[in-house]
């Protein structure tokens, strides 16, 4: 489908695919893992696997991955051929759908890939809550000295937790942005166990949420930047 034609999308805008309104917002999640290698290349565009061959080897076949599953997924919430999906996400740049057909949002971590889909702009974020990090050097570093004062009281773990949910909301509202975190990470102030965050250039306070979910004995962290995140579905097997 050419990205100026009319989309079964922008046109039924107004209805719903199934029993969803098509303007819900949609946030799943599931194994990031790589189909045969045929099934693969029958599901991603031949600009993709132009992309993919421009990329390391090592990081190749997760960027193939990613937009095979990407677009497997968006198909079940949009009824309609993964490849029609007019999808535009080259490594290192913002994915951006067709005007008239949403505002996307993908993480990954570990072997979990996380995707949000709205007729609004977006970003989520994905994280193990038991990923290691420097909590108290990287707060100083990176956090603006108002949300070091929040935080200065916690120790440990409650320290190492505040942090990465900081972390994870922050890199969740830049991809709303469309912007990079290299940029914008110091210019948050995440206010503590609240779901709102100031962009301190502008002054303007944004809605942004953590939640912290258990999946095979395992926590990890979900962030979802824009109006109120919907449920977490499933996709697949674990």
């Amino acid at each position: 489908m050419k990205l100026g034609a009319e989309s079964p999308i922008s046109s039924a805008m107004a209805g719903s695919i199934g029993s969803l309104e098509l303007k819900q917002s949609r946030l799943g999640w599931g194994a990031l893992k790589d189909p045969a290698d045929g099934d693969l290349l029958a599901g991603i565009t031949a600009q993709e696997q132009c992309w993919a061959e421009t990329l390391p080897i090592y990081i190749r076949k997760r960027f193939l991955c990613s937009r095979f599953l990407v677009r497997r997924w968006l198909a079940q919430w949009l009824d309609i051929d993964p490849l029609d999906i007019p999808l535009k996400a080259p490594p290192g740049l913002p994915p951006l759908l067709a005007r008239g057909w949403g505002e996307v949002s993908w993480s990954h971590s570990a072997e979990r890939l996380l995707l949000g889909w709205s007729g609004k702009p977006i970003g989520v974020d994905l994280e193990r809550a038991s990923r290691p990090l420097a909590a108290k050097a990287l707060m100083q570093r990176f956090f603006p000295e108002i949300e070091q004062a929040q935080l200065v009281h916690l120790k440990g773990d409650a320290l190492q937790q505040a942090v990465l949910r900081s972390w994870v909301a922050k890199e969740a509202l830049i991809k709303q942005k469309r912007s990079s975190i290299a940029l914008e990470l110091s210019d948050w102030f995440k206010e503590y166990n609240q779901p709102i965050a100031l962009h301190l250039p502008s002054g303007i306070s944004w809605p942004v949420q953590v939640s912290r979910i258990s999946f095979d004995a395992e926590l990890w962290l979900v962030g979802w930047s824009g109006a109120i995140s919907p449920p977490l579905e499933i996709f697949g097997s674990s």
